[in-house]
């Protein structure tokens, strides 16, 4: 079996395969703290409510883009499962190109994330990934990841908003029942809901505009995308585990 973890700023996702097969997944809170004991007493917990032993673990892939958490999730895998874990870098064997002009910054679920979009539904494709930021990648019709749009997630930018303004506060991000809100709270739902969709269909608009693309696929991932294909011009299709089977693709590959 394969354990393929996706480390991100906010959440630090763990999804288990067996051969191409996802048996399950969990979204926990990433701790930039964390020992690799915690993270291994953690996976193991996982596991154990999976019914597996460590030792059906053959195989680890780390995606990570909190520098200060992958030499501890490399030295769990090493401590817990008895592997070399791969570690997702534009450096590796990849399925796709990365044609940008610096490979090196090119964060590890973004690559995850051209690769499962790619070789899922080949290219062109845009991912649009909402989680701390929302990013947008893009993968040429021959394969190349020719690079992207990065903005403010929504549950960051609501965060900021309340730290700024006395009398505002964090709310639940989803689709809310009417655009003009009758409450503080009903206006800042709505406003973060088709603030966020709304920016998200003008960069698609300008992507198309400026690659001349025709027929691109265009995918939503990431744990704040449910409910904007709802709204939204572009996105029809979600793949919430995209990023993991893109690491998945990766450790394949290698």
């Amino acid at each position: 079996m394969l354990l393929a973890i996706d480390i991100g700023n906010t959440h630090t996702v763990v999804g288990v395969y067996k051969k191409a097969v996802l048996k399950d997944h969990f979204r926990v809170a990433s701790q930039e703290r964390l020992t690799s004991d915690e993270a291994g007493f953690f996976i193991t917990g996982l596991l154990q409510r999976m019914n597996i032993e460590n030792e059906e673990i053959e195989d680890v892939v780390i995606g990570s883009v909190v520098p200060g958490l992958t030499p501890v999730f490399e030295e769990t895998a090493r401590k817990y499962f008895g592997c070399i874990p791969i570690i997702v870098s534009a450096s590796i064997k990849l399925p796709v190109k990365i044609d940008i002009n610096r490979p090196d910054e090119a964060g590890a679920d973004r690559i995850a994330n051209a690769v499962a979009a790619f070789t899922r539904f080949g290219g062109p494709v845009i991912v649009v990934d909402f989680g701390t930021a929302v990013n947008f990648d893009i993968v040429d019709a021959e394969g190349s990841y020719i690079g992207g749009v990065l903005l403010p997630g929504p549950k960051t930018s609501m965060i900021e908003l309340a730290k700024r303004a006395a009398r505002l506060f964090e709310i639940r991000i989803e689709k809310p029942d009417s655009v003009v809100g009758r409450s503080t709270a009903g206006a800042l739902k709505s406003g973060l809901f088709y603030g966020t969709v709304g920016q998200v269909d003008f960069i698609i608009d300008k992507i198309i505009e400026e690659t001349g693309f025709e027929k691109t696929r265009i995918i939503a991932t990431g744990g704040l995308a449910g409910g904007i294909e709802k709204a939204s011009r572009h996105i029809r299709l979600i793949e919430p585990t995209l990023t993991l089977e893109g690491l998945r693709l990766i450790a394949e590959y290698n």
